[in-house]
C-alpha cells in the first residue's frame, strides 16, 4: 500500500509500521522534538458524507495520547481503559491534521490525559482518557 501520502516527512517519524489495522490508519508521524503529531486525511478514512469518519477521528486522538503517555513512561507499557471524544468539526480529503495531547495526573498505576485534534487553527476534535500502567515493556 505505498504510497505518495508515506513518504518520509523531513523533521518526523513514521509512527508504526504500515501492517494490519495500521495500514488502513496511518500513516502518522510524529514530530521529532515530540511536540505534537501529523496525519494527513486521504479518501480511505472517509465516511459516507465525504468528511473524516468518527472512528478514525477517535482512532487518531487514541494514537496520538498513548503515544503520549508511552513517551512519559519511559519504557513502561500502558493500556487505554477510557477515551471519551467530542467530534466538533469535519476535516476533509487532503487536510493536515495536528494533533497534541497533554498529561494532566499521574499517579503510580493511572495516567489521565487530555489532547486535541485541529485543521490548522480549527480544533476538530477534543478528547480526555486514562491510561493503565502495566509495567515494564
Amino acid at each position: 500500500m505505498a504510497s505518495e501520502s508515506r513518504r518520509a516527512l523531513p523533521g518526523y517519524s513514521e509512527v508504526f509500521p504500515e501492517a494490519g489495522f495500521n495500514a488502513f490508519v496511518g500513516p502518522v508521524w510524529r514530530a521529532d522534538d515530540g511536540a505534537h503529531y501529523v496525519f494527513d486525511v486521504r479518501e480511505v478514512h472517509l465516511n459516507g458524507g465525504g468528511t473524516l469518519h468518527g472512528g478514525m477521528a477517535m482512532a487518531l486522538a487514541d494514537i496520538v495520547m498513548g503515544r503520549t503517555v508511552r513517551d512519559a513512561l519511559e519504557g513502561a507499557r500502558a493500556l487505554t481503559i477510557s477515551l471519551s471524544c467530542d467530534i466538533v468539526a469535519p476535516a476533509k480529503a487532503g487536510e493536515r491534521i495536528t494533533g497534541r495531547a497533554t498529561i494532566t495526573k499521574r499517579t503510580r498505576t493511572i495516567v489521565f490525559i487530555a489532547g486535541e485534534l485541529k485543521v490548522a487553527d480549527r480544533v476538530i476534535l477534543t478528547a480526555t482518557g486514562i491510561w493503565k500502567i502495566l509495567g515494564d515493556g
